[in-house]
């Protein structure tokens, strides 16, 4: 049986030097949850998707998956733990196709290494897998084109198609509408929200309105600690944030 939390961060602390980035922070995430993390410039967000990434270490506090820490363990660890994440910046590769973007992951996670690349016509059901990804995130036609000729869009589509490749429990999602259109920011919104349910999402954001569409839990930090936890209306209502995250503006619902 699944813990009914997830993710649990525990005193989590992120020092560089002197400034401390993230502050004892605790935080739990519900299984199947769409959970967002908001705040404003420097409120430590981006050192949070960091840490629990496993592309920063913590310097005080745990970080427990499932119930099993994985506060030391690198970030190939915690694929295997069901962890996975997509970046501001694309980690595609841009000189191959669509297809084969999704392939790579794929094989990767059946450790059939890059080299299976060339043998995946000798394995119809990788092939299948990789097609029906491509069809989950919306680019069923587009799986010949190589990964540079796709919009900005498309490519946040594709790195979310490589990240369900590994099967993950839980998916973390850095910033995933930055730069979109509001056409792209809507197709992505409809895309997550139709993720299966056993997948947990876990999504740093600055666009509220995609925020509050999507989410079902919003936590706010505020210089590296957390402010607040609770359901899209709580926040909204809270004095608290509308002081500290968007000064005396009230959040829109």
């Amino acid at each position: 049986m699944i813990d009914p939390d997830l993710l649990e961060l525990r005193q989590v602390s992120r020092h560089f030097g002197s400034f401390r980035a993230l502050d004892d922070v605790c935080l739990t995430v519900r299984a199947g949850a769409r959970h967002a993390i908001i705040g404003p410039n420097g409120a430590g967000k981006s050192t949070l998707f960091g840490l629990i990434s496993g592309t920063l270490p913590v310097t005080a506090g745990s970080i427990l998956v499932d119930g099993q820490d994985m506060t030391r363990l690198p970030v190939h660890r915690r694929v295997e733990l069901g962890v996975a994440a997509t970046f501001q910046h694309s980690s595609l590769f841009m000189r191959e196709s669509v297809l084969e973007n999704v392939l790579l992951a794929v094989l990767r996670r059946a450790n059939g290494g890059l080299g299976g690349l060339r043998k995946v016509s000798a394995r119809p059901q990788v092939l299948a897998q990789a097609h029906a990804l491509l069809g989950q995130v919306g680019l069923p036609t587009r799986h010949e084109v190589a990964a540079a000729a796709l919009s900005h869009g498309e490519r946040r589509q594709l790195e979310v198609a490589v990240a369900l490749a590994t099967d993950p429990r839980l998916l973390l999602l850095d910033e995933p509408a930055a730069g979109m259109s509001p056409g792209e920011t809507a197709r992505l919104t409809e895309l997550i929200a139709a993720l299966p349910a056993e997948v947990t999402v876990l999504l740093i954001e600055h666009d509220l309105d995609m925020v509050f569409e999507l989410a079902d839990t919003v936590t706010v930090l505020h210089l590296g600690r957390h402010l607040k936890t609770g359901t899209p209306g709580e926040v909204r209502a809270s004095a608290d944030v509308q002081t500290a995250y968007l000064g005396t503006v009230e959040v829109s619902s």
